[in-house]
C-alpha cells in the first residue's frame, strides 16, 4: 500500500510509563465479593495457585479452639438476647448475695443481743459461763494462762432495800460502767448472781490478775450516785483464781468466792 500516509506496517513496542517511587505502594487488599468461580465449580485461588494458595486464607486461631463457650454455652450460641438474659441473672446471684449477708449480718447482731445484757452492756450469765469453759479449753489446748476476777458489789442489796429498786438497779448500771472502762482490750466482762461480776483475763496469771484486781478496786470506789438527795458511793471487793485446764464453770467460781472470802478487807 504505496499511498498508506503512515507507511509500512510495522510492530510497535508498548511503553509503559515508569512507576512514581515517590508515591506509597497500594497494596492488593481482598475482596471476597469479587471471586471468581472456575468451570470446575471451585474459586480462583485454586485455579490460580492451588491448594497451598488457599490455605493461606484460613484463620490462624482455628487450629487453637473450635469450641469455645461460655457457661458450657457455645459462642455461635451467644446471641445479644442470651447475653442479656445471663447478665440479668448474674445481677440477681449478686443481689441474693448482697441480702444473705445482710441475713448473717442482723443474725450475728442478734446473736450478740441475747449475749449482751441491754441495761448493763455487758455479757449475761449464760454467755460468761461458755467463756469460762472456752478459757479452759485453750488452757489445755495451747497452754495459755487464764485468770477469772470475782467481784461483789457490797451495798447493792441496802440500797436496794432503804432506796427501792430503780435505785438498785442504777447502781448496778455504775458498777457495770466502771468495769467497762477498766477492762483492757481482750478481758471479758459479765453477770453474775445477783448482780455479781466476773471478769475473764486471757494471758493473765495470778500476780497480773491481782494488779488489775486492785486496779478495778480504785475505779469502782470512785463512783458514786445521788439519789434522793443522797449520795451513795460503790463498795465492791473480790476475789481471784486461776483457769486450769479441764475446768468446770462451778470450780473456777468455787474458786474466786473463796478466795474473797479469805481477804480480811472483804
Amino acid at each position: 500500500m504505496a499511498d498508506d500516509p503512515i507507511g509500512s506496517y510495522s510492530p510497535v513496542a508498548a511503553i509503559l510509563p515508569e512507576r512514581d517511587r515517590t508515591m506509597p505502594r497500594q497494596e492488593k487488599v481482598y475482596d471476597p465479593s469479587t471471586k471468581k468461580k472456575n468451570k470446575e465449580g471451585g474459586d480462583d485461588s485454586h485455579a490460580d495457585g492451588g491448594q497451598n494458595n488457599a490455605n493461606s486464607h484460613k484463620d490462624p486461631h482455628k487450629n487453637i479452639s473450635d469450641e469455645i463457650s461460655i457457661l458450657d454455652i457455645p459462642t455461635e450460641e451467644m446471641t445479644k438476647n442470651v447475653r442479656d438474659a445471663i447478665n440479668i441473672l448474674l445481677e440477681e446471684i449478686n443481689f441474693l448475695k448482697g441480702e444473705l449477708a445482710k441475713t448473717r449480718n442482723h443474725e450475728a447482731y442478734l446473736a450478740e443481743q441475747m449475749e449482751t445484757d441491754r441495761l448493763l452492756h455487758v455479757l449475761r450469765r449464760r454467755a460468761l459461763t461458755a467463756k469460762i469453759i472456752f478459757a479452759a479449753r485453750r488452757v489445755s489446748e495451747e497452754n495459755i494462762p487464764y485468770s477469772f476476777i470475782y467481784i461483789i458489789i457490797k451495798n447493792s442489796s441496802s440500797v436496794g432495800s432503804k432506796y427501792g429498786r430503780n435505785a438498785y438497779e442504777e447502781l448496778i448500771v455504775q458498777a457495770a460502767s466502771a468495769l467497762r472502762e477498766g477492762i483492757e482490750p481482750g478481758d471479758i466482762v459479765g453477770t453474775l448472781e445477783n448482780h455479781d461480776f466476773g471478769i475473764i483475763l486471757p494471758g493473765n496469771n495470778i500476780t497480773e490478775a491481782e494488779m488489775k484486781a486492785e486496779s478495778l478496786m480504785l475505779s469502782l470506789a470512785g463512783r458514786s450516785m445521788i439519789w434522793q438527795g443522797n449520795t451513795i458511793n460503790l463498795q465492791a471487793g473480790y476475789g481471784i483464781g486461776e483457769i486450769n485446764a479441764g475446768d468446770s464453770i462451778e470450780s473456777v467460781l468455787a474458786r474466786a468466792i473463796s478466795d474473797y472470802n479469805q481477804r480480811p478487807d472483804n
